[in-house]
């Protein structure tokens, strides 16, 4: 098991304004939810490195930050990876009315917009849909996984028939 295998599910929490961290990461954990409150755009991508399930990112933490770490760790994410984020907005600050927000969904890719004030359920709620998307791409993983080995498997066995083939017609 590799580290990030320990910490698969681990919800990130970037909201650098008061206790919103603390406060949310405690909320996610009442929730059933394992989460760790990150301090900036360096502490999340190294967070991310080590092992997550998703991002839960107030938007302020984005407003004026150097997104092109983030957007250059997304872009190398592997081909069955496709890392989620929820995104805390103010009232009225989803893409639609937010150029801020929508430059945000291009940078993310696979990011939901909650608008605050919200309630606690529908936070959990939207968290756990997140969690349950990234299973699936954890599933995804191992089923690649699993025809690289038995494709490894055929090779073998294909190289160690031609050895044989060879043998015997040298006999």
């Amino acid at each position: 098991m590799t580290s990030g295998d320990l910490h698969s599910e681990r919800v990130l929490v970037l909201a650098p304004i008061g206790r919103d961290a603390v406060l949310a990461a405690a909320l996610l954990r009442e929730g059933g939810m394992g989460a760790v409150p990150v301090t900036g755009m360096g502490a999340l991508i190294a967070a991310m490195d080590a092992g997550a399930g998703l991002a839960l990112v107030a938007e302020e933490a984005f407003r004026n930050a150097d997104l092109g770490p983030l957007a250059a760790h997304l872009a190398g994410q592997p081909p069955w990876s496709d890392f989620p984020f929820v995104l805390l907005t103010g009232h009225g600050g989803g893409p639609e009315r937010n150029p801020a927000a929508a430059r945000l969904w291009d940078v993310l890719g696979n990011v939901a917009f909650l608008e605050r004030p919200f309630h606690p359920t529908t936070l959990i709620s939207v968290v756990r849909a997140a969690l349950r998307g990234r299973r699936r791409q954890y599933e995804a993983r191992a089923r690649l996984e699993e025809v690289r080995r038995a494709e490894d498997a055929l090779r073998r066995a294909n190289e160690t028939l031609e050895e044989r083939v060879e043998d015997r017609t040298r006999e």
